[in-house]
């Protein structure tokens, strides 16, 4: 009986993720706190990341990618509902000194996720990491919407060019690069 239950305890422990399991940050990083300014931006296809030193040219840039891959109008892509008032970020108040950075992923239906963020030299970091899938997914996935985030310039490099990378780990992999020039 004792076998019994160590063997049905591994079973079901290989399913689940360490509690300290997640995003690790890349060699040479450190960790940095983004702004969230909006989890609930445009309805979109995913995974994406749009990043710039201007909230509208990255608005500008987000409605493009959804009216592009979706084939959408600019007024359904920003149509708002009730839960989302304001999906295109139009009362979000542009600021100077700060890199704006708006990321779309898909939702993970049996998977934990964790997100982190990281700088180091000339990159910023969006780490997303999906852990191990767990049981069976029942639900309707629901549509990714873009998320938007801003980084004070004063904790990245001054000038140059600027890497804004989103980086998948974990049973996701693979990264999405984009750039800011800082001046």
């Amino acid at each position: 009986m004792k076998r019994f239950v160590i063997v049905i305890a591994m079973v079901l422990v290989q399913g689940c993720d360490a509690p300290w399991a997640g995003p690790t940050l890349p060699d040479g990083s450190h960790a940095l706190n983004l702004t969230e300014l909006s989890v609930r931006g445009p309805f979109d296809v995913a995974p994406a990341i749009i990043a710039s030193t201007s909230l509208v040219e990255v608005r500008d840039q987000v409605i493009a990618h959804a009216v592009g891959i979706r084939r959408r109008t600019p007024g359904e892509v920003c149509q708002a509902y009730e839960t989302v008032p304001d999906p295109c970020w139009a009362q979000q108040v542009d600021q100077a000194g700060h890199v704006y950075v708006a990321v779309i992923i898909n939702y993970e239906c049996t998977s934990s996720t964790k997100d982190a963020s990281a700088a180091g030299g000339h990159t910023l970091y969006y780490i997303h990491w999906v852990g191990s899938p767990q049981g069976v997914c029942n639900a309707s996935m629901a549509q990714p919407m873009w998320r938007l985030y801003s980084a004070s310039r004063s904790d990245l490099p001054s000038s140059g060019m600027l890497r804004v990378r989103l980086v998948f780990q974990g049973s996701a992999q693979g990264d999405i690069d984009t750039q800011v020039q800082l001046t």
